[in-house]
């Protein structure tokens, strides 16, 4: 088991340090969160009820209720349970570019979150996923060139989240 933490390790400075470059240090913590976000979603959730009729209102109810059980307790209940720090706190020289959360590591909830997302809007909606898997690519690798989660932390994410989509989904 410690191959695969090494590798992990290796992975994480692999992309938050020798990538390092002054666009993405602009691009990737604008990716990770940022001031226009919130508007963007409620704009976008307006326009899908709007121009979607019932198809749209069911997605954006499935949406809020995914991304509600999902990050509030499923998420947070497995980083507590799992309780892995996050590399800035265990590693040397983490290029660092967005806040200290005192959360756990383990899943990442921006992943979760976005390919949870991506797997909704993909059953409504199957273009969408030209530029929901994208988005939630990009989201996933900001933070770990951020420095705030590791590769394994963002796998198990995208992995989570995109299963307990389909789980609240089928349901």
């Amino acid at each position: 088991m410690q191959w695969l933490e090494s590798l992990d390790v290796d992975l994480f400075r692999w992309i938050n340090l020798k990538w390092a470059n002054p666009v993405l240090d602009q691009l990737m913590p604008f990716a990770s969160g940022n001031q226009y976000f919130l508007p963007i979603v409620a704009l976008l959730a307006v326009l899908l009820i709007w121009k979607g009729g019932a198809r749209g209102l069911i997605c954006a109810l499935m949406l809020g209720l995914v991304l509600a059980v999902g990050d509030g307790f499923i998420c947070n209940t497995i980083k507590h349970a799992v309780g892995r720090e996050r590399p800035f706190l265990v590693l040397p020289d983490v290029h660092l570019l967005v806040g200290r959360s005192g959360s756990g590591s383990m899943p990442s909830s921006h992943a979760a979150n976005w390919f949870s997302a991506a797997m909704v809007l993909l059953i409504y909606y199957r273009r969408s996923i030209w530029f929901m898997l994208p988005l939630a690519t990009l989201v996933s690798l900001s933070r770990i060139y951020n420095g705030v989660h590791y590769p394994s932390d963002v796998l198990a994410g995208a992995i989570l989240g995109a299963g307990y989509a389909g789980a609240v989904l089928w349901l």
